[in-house]
């Protein structure tokens, strides 16, 4: 980890997640990666090397309640839970008709563990609960991570649930954004703005062209933090913000159209560093796998952690004081030699990011 020293990002730290691609073996062979969510069918086989995924035993203790689970950066969370906990001692916050299909189904046990970032059995394992039935997991949770996308619904979840938890609660980490304390400056305005209600056209096709409905994306965030501080104020247990930038990059593996596919190739592997500041500075973009690890290692780190921290892929600022110009990126992509060999198309991803970075990267803050 290194600390950059130029004037514009004197704050940030940067980690690189610089660990060799690994490939597992099926106990009844090898498999072909399905494609992915984001991927391309690229023509040339990229490099792949004779390296083993290691399986670890679960590191962290207690149980952990994920909400906001079927996002995409949900998805990562559980399974980077599932391997840090163990399955047994995860609780899954999923509504009970989306509960059926939240793992895929058919997918070689190797092929699961490298996209999902777990064995498939501790996958397996983990509890999938509707809200509605939550109360008692989260009254006996040791740690609560909220991690939806959207920022009415983050807030949502904060209202609903955190009245249910018990005395044993240690911490409660939030999934945020940067820029809710900015959002009248460029380019957080254009980010804030209502979602528009879905219209079908002709032939089925549907566009969000209707009127805005809701809150902006960053005002719910906005009410979420506040919900969580007040939930907190007086109680035993902690609460912690980690903001991401706009998210990008492959959430577990989903099949998605091939520009979607270009653009996970693009932020999974062209942007594998993170870069931290401290409470809402900073914009630009971060890749969902970075912030689902920093998520998960919040709630596990031993010494209490940053209590408002923004973890960024890409580093940017705008070109001009009134966004007329769009950004600039301030950051440069990972190297050429630690690209070799990964493509999401394949299902040949970047491992994740490891504790001992993030917890260098918080302890450079």
């Amino acid at each position: 980890m290194s600390v950059l020293g130029s004037a514009s990002l004197s704050a940030v730290g940067r980690v690189s997640s610089a660990a060799p691609l690994r490939q597992a073996k099926h106990q009844q062979g090898r498999a072909s990666p399905p494609s992915s969510s984001s991927s391309s069918s690229a023509a040339a086989a990229p490099r792949t090397r004779s390296r083993r995924r290691v399986v670890t035993a679960a590191s962290a203790e207690g149980s952990v309640v994920v909400a906001g689970a079927t996002t995409s950066t949900g998805r990562l969370v559980a399974g980077l839970c599932a391997k840090a906990f163990g399955g047994d001692n995860v609780t899954l916050i999923v509504n009970k008709d989306a509960q059926a299909d939240y793992w895929p189904t058919g997918m070689p046990d190797d092929i699961a563990e490298k996209r999902m970032y777990a064995p498939a059995s501790e996958l397996l394992k983990a509890k999938l609960v509707d809200p509605r039935d939550a109360a008692p997991a989260l009254a006996s949770a040791k740690h609560v991570i909220l991690c939806a996308e959207w920022g009415a619904t983050q807030s949502d979840l904060v209202e609903a649930l955190l009245s249910n938890v018990g005395s044993g609660l240690k911490r409660v980490v939030l999934l945020s954004r940067v820029g809710i304390n900015r959002r009248d400056k460029n380019p957080f305005v254009d980010q804030n703005k209502p979602p528009k209600k879905i219209q079908e056209m002709a032939l089925g096709l549907k566009l969000s062209i209707g009127e805005a409905t809701g809150p902006g994306c960053l005002d719910g965030f906005a009410d979420a933090e506040e919900a969580l501080l007040a939930a907190a104020a007086g109680k035993s247990w902690s609460a912690h913000v980690v903001r991401s930038g706009e998210l990008r990059g492959n959430g577990p593996l989903l099949l998605a159209d091939l520009s979607a596919r270009l653009v996970d190739n693009m932020y999974d592997v062209k942007y594998q560093d993170l870069y931290f500041k401290k409470g809402d500075d900073g914009q630009g973009y971060t890749k969902r796998l970075n912030i689902a690890s920093v998520l998960v290692r919040m709630a596990t780190m031993a010494a209490a952690p940053p209590t408002d921290v923004a973890a960024l892929s890409v580093v940017c600022e705008m070109a001009d004081p009134f966004g007329l110009m769009g950004e600039k990126v301030l950051t440069e992509p990972t190297g050429v030699e630690r690209r070799k060999g990964y493509d999401m198309s394949k299902g040949r991803a970047p491992p994740a990011i490891e504790d001992k970075l993030i917890d260098e990267l918080v302890a450079a803050l």
